[in-house]
């Protein structure tokens, strides 16, 4: 397998040593050092623009998604303006429902239809029932 970025950056991101076969694509992702970026504690304003350009897609592109003239999408992502309620759903399904990869949607996903609250409950159940005699894990299920 033939990774350009290995011959540009050489050593950069990657710990050498770890790289056992060049050919291998584990060996090389094993390699890798995570990148230090905690999504989750940035701003929501912040999250939308580094989700906009990991997925690649332009304001306009996104602007499409959420209903939004790109002039906007630019004045939410500078912090400039809020998210207005009237969009928030939109927002909140770019965030967490949708996989884009250069900038083509991949999949979509929807947690609320996968799992009904009955098949949680029965689930707690089963697991209470199966952790009662287990004086250690008493309380773990709630």
């Amino acid at each position: 397998m033939y990774v350009p970025d290995l011959d540009y950056y050489k050593d950069f991101g990657f710990r050498s040593d770890y790289i056992h076969d060049p050919n291998n694509v584990m060996s090389i992702y094993n390699a890798r050092r995570d990148l230090m970026i905690a999504p989750d504690q940035l701003p929501l304003h912040q999250q939308v623009k580094l989700k906009r350009i990991h997925d690649n897609l332009t304001q306009e592109q996104l602007g499409k998604i959420v209903r939004l003239p790109a002039s906007t999408i630019s004045l939410i992502e500078r912090g400039e303006r809020r998210i207005m309620k009237n969009r928030w759903k939109e927002f909140e399904t770019y965030l967490y429902e949708m996989w884009f990869c250069e900038g083509e949607l991949l999949d979509r996903f929807n947690l609320e239809e996968e799992y009904s609250i009955k098949e949680i409950e029965e689930q707690r159940a089963y697991w209470k029932k199966e952790l009662n005699d287990d004086p250690e894990l008493w309380d773990a299920v709630q």
